[in-house]
């Protein structure tokens, strides 16, 4: 076996010199150095942790310290934090010149715990020091693949768990009223999860909206109010957050709407009439895919693509992380059955992104959508050829030659140079699409897609 698990007391352990929270000068310190290290950083919170490890002292170990044989010591390279909070614990005279607080702490410590070098770490060893890598890769560079709570999921834990707090109780019960509106089910995902929420309860769920709305919660933990207009309210809210803006175009965001004073201005200028146009907007988002599925989705929140982690701990060069957003980002277009085929594609794409059996159906509507935008290209500027057939070709014919004798001053992809350099035969490759007979890759749809995109811009973009 590559590993194998062991109780190991820590003293015989070691901290690794090489960890990437240690500048390069410190590459063969004493062990006490590289503590002390730990110890001057606040950002490694080596206190926060300290009192962590006294107050559960008595739970068994959720993690090992992950532990690298070097045949001549035992190195801890996963870890060391934790190594250094133990080591602290059983010798505080360590940091008896550093800092005499914490020094008298873990003194009273020691001696509660009965603390000393012979306290064993549950350990994973191998001598591979590359397997060793591995379980870094997976929490460092992967964050172990888990996903945190959003405030929601923590005011839920408070009140199963039976600590909750009276703000906890709010949050809890303004989720169950969102949950009852009777908005689209996307809208209130959207508006309770990831990128909207924290702001959403900064407005609804302290004091200003207390003030302003009379809120509270009765015995039962329902959401109780005094404005009779609070509904129609919370639904204007809830548009705005998305929007990430009011009606008069006044920024709605964390960074504007940061301190009470900010937030009651704006919440006394939030109109119950406002609903009218927010249930417009609404019915105008909504999109029905080719399966039929109804969305609606309010939020303007744009995504931008992450540079690819480098590992500090290999040393090596990151390699480019491949664009995998269809189209090649977000397209902004004019309404109509162009933005309409568009967003339904995306959906699909974006829901099934993990599938590789969507793909064939992802290129079939690579060849649809530029045929659908063909023929409402030729509607409005050569009515004659809109009811020819396979008008996509005459289509591409048109944007490769206007497009070319702009291409000197637009900063277009490389992919799309290629295309109308003639080096790309995007046109053959639809046509294939479309009946069915190629093998499709995800990497070949994604990049016929960033073609396909720069040239529906190219038309449809929206002023």
């Amino acid at each position: 076996m590559e590993f194998k698990e062991k109780k190991i007391p820590i003293e015989k352990l070691s901290l690794w010199d090489e960890n990437a929270r240690f500048p390069d000068q410190y590459y063969n310190s004493d062990e006490n150095e590289l503590i002390q290290y730990f110890i001057s950083k606040p950002n490694f919170k080596i206190k926060d942790l300290l009192e962590e490890i006294v107050l559960d002292f008595d739970l068994p170990h959720l993690e090992k310290v992950v532990v690298w044989d070097t045949s001549s010591k035992l190195v801890v390279v996963e870890g060391n934090r934790r190594l250094t909070g133990y080591k602290l614990l059983a010798n505080p005279e360590i940091i008896s010149d550093y800092d005499s607080k914490l020094h008298k702490f873990l003194e009273e410590k020691r001696t509660e715990l009965n603390m000393s070098n012979d306290f064993q770490l549950d350990c994973l060893i191998s001598d591979d020091k590359d397997q060793c890598y591995r379980y870094i890769d997976r929490k460092h560079s992967k964050g172990n693949n888990q996903v945190n709570w959003l405030e929601p999921e923590r005011v839920n834990y408070s009140k199963r768990r039976g600590v909750e707090s009276q703000n906890a109780k709010l949050k809890v019960a303004i989720t169950s009223y969102v949950r009852n509106l009777d908005l689209p089910e996307d809208v209130k995902n959207e508006v309770l999860g990831q990128g909207y929420v924290t702001t959403f309860f900064r407005l609804v769920a302290t004091g200003p909206a207390k003030d302003e709305y009379g809120l509270t919660t009765d015995e039962n933990g329902q959401l109780k109010f005094e404005d009779n207009d609070f509904p129609d309210k919370l639904k204007v809210i809830i548009h705005n957050v998305l929007k990430k803006e009011d009606f008069e175009g006044n920024r709605v965001d964390s960074r504007e709407l940061n301190k009470n004073p900010q937030i009651s201005e704006y919440l006394k200028k939030v109109r119950p009439e406002n609903v009218e146009k927010v249930n417009k907007e609404i019915q105008d988002n909504k999109q029905i895919d080719i399966f039929g599925n109804e969305t609606t989705k309010l939020g303007n929140k744009t995504s931008t693509p992450k540079l690819p982690i480098q590992n500090p701990l290999s040393r090596k060069t990151p390699k480019t992380k491949e664009n995998e957003t269809l189209f090649g980002r977000t397209l902004v277009l004019k309404g109509g059955k162009v933005n309409d085929l568009y967003r339904a594609i995306l959906n699909i794409y974006e829901k099934n992104q993990n599938d590789s059996t969507v793909l064939p159906i992802v290129g079939m509507s690579l060849r649809l959508i530029t045929e659908v935008a063909a023929r409402v290209y030729f509607d409005e500027h050569d009515p004659k050829k809109a009811n020819k057939d396979q008008l996509y070709n005459d289509f591409l014919k048109r944007a490769k030659k206007e497009m070319s004798l702009e291409k000197e001053s637009k900063n277009y992809l490389s992919l799309t140079t290629d295309w109308l350099d003639g080096s790309n035969n995007l046109e053959g490759m639809l046509a294939k699409y479309a009946h069915g007979n190629i093998t499709t890759s995800r990497d070949g749809i994604l990049k016929n897609s960033f073609i396909i995109g720069e040239v529906l811009e190219y038309y449809f973009k929206r002023n």
